[in-house]
């Protein structure tokens, strides 16, 4: 999509929240913050980014299963379907009972997002890191099946037209709109500022905060990017925590 000189009218600006008035920069409601009106649009794309990657997923699994279900393999009692050998139809259940668990997250984000951006109120801190875990999760889910059932169809997924020529739009969706280890690393701040505050949770979960509390303190400065391995581990806590109350409300269906 091009566009070339082309002027729009005042009247059509997205201004709920700001605008320009007298060629003067002008709040509209008072008490939020630029970031909070950014945030807005950043939660919706984060969000959509997310959902896209589910449905690359299942697509690609879907037209996958289609070929090896039809695709006869020699055994000695006669041809068998590709998709009947062990490794590749354990893959299809279990790619799926995962799928399954983040798709569920990204409903329930869904419906509290579209209860915020309908009564025009700002997403809670809460929804925000929902959000930020439905990112990476979908994305990260996504991307690790989707090159694991790659490297179980040979010479197919080689091929133009079976959709893995495109499985780069994933490395796309991994840094759109804030990439995975900038969120991650937010996501364990996040947790550690609210652990220092009050200190309860998962028995994991305060376990990996004391640790990584500690080295902090005594570390110094680059305490943080040394103990990277640590951060990354207690925000995969927090996110999987999060997932699992997500899939406790709300039963999820397999889509095999």
């Amino acid at each position: 999509i091009r566009f070339s000189k082309v002027w729009l009218a005042k009247s059509t600006l997205l201004d709920r929240y700001a605008g320009i008035e007298n060629n003067e920069y002008v709040q509209k409601q008072a008490g939020v913050s630029n970031m909070d009106m950014i945030g807005q649009r950043l939660y919706t794309g984060r969000t959509v980014i997310a959902k896209s990657t589910l449905v690359f997923a299942r697509t690609l699994y879907s037209t996958a299963r289609k070929y090896a279900d039809n695709k006869k393999c020699w055994h000695p009692k006669g041809p068998v379907p590709l998709s009947s050998i062990p490794q590749l139809s354990n893959l299809y259940v279990e790619a799926d009972h995962e799928l399954s668990r983040v798709e569920t997250l990204c409903a329930a984000v869904e419906k509290e997002l579209c209860e915020c951006l309908r009564s025009s109120a700002i997403p809670s801190e809460k929804l925000v890191e929902k959000v930020a875990v439905l990112k990476v999760k979908a994305i990260e889910t996504s991307i690790s099946y989707c090159f694991r059932l790659k490297q179980e169809l040979g010479s197919y997924a080689l091929m133009a037209g079976t959709g893995f020529e495109k499985m780069d739009y994933l490395q796309c969706c991994k840094f759109a709109e804030g990439d995975s280890r900038i969120l991650m690393q937010k996501i364990a701040r996040d947790r550690l500022t609210a652990f220092s505050k009050k200190q309860e949770g998962s028995k994991p979960e305060v376990a990996a905060c004391m640790s990584l509390g500690k080295k902090l303190m005594k570390g110094g400065k680059a305490a943080w990017s040394d103990n990277w391995q640590d951060v990354y581990a207690l925000a995969g806590l927090v996110m999987e925590r999060i997932t699992q109350e997500a899939c406790g409300k709300a039963a999820f269906a397999s889509k095999l």
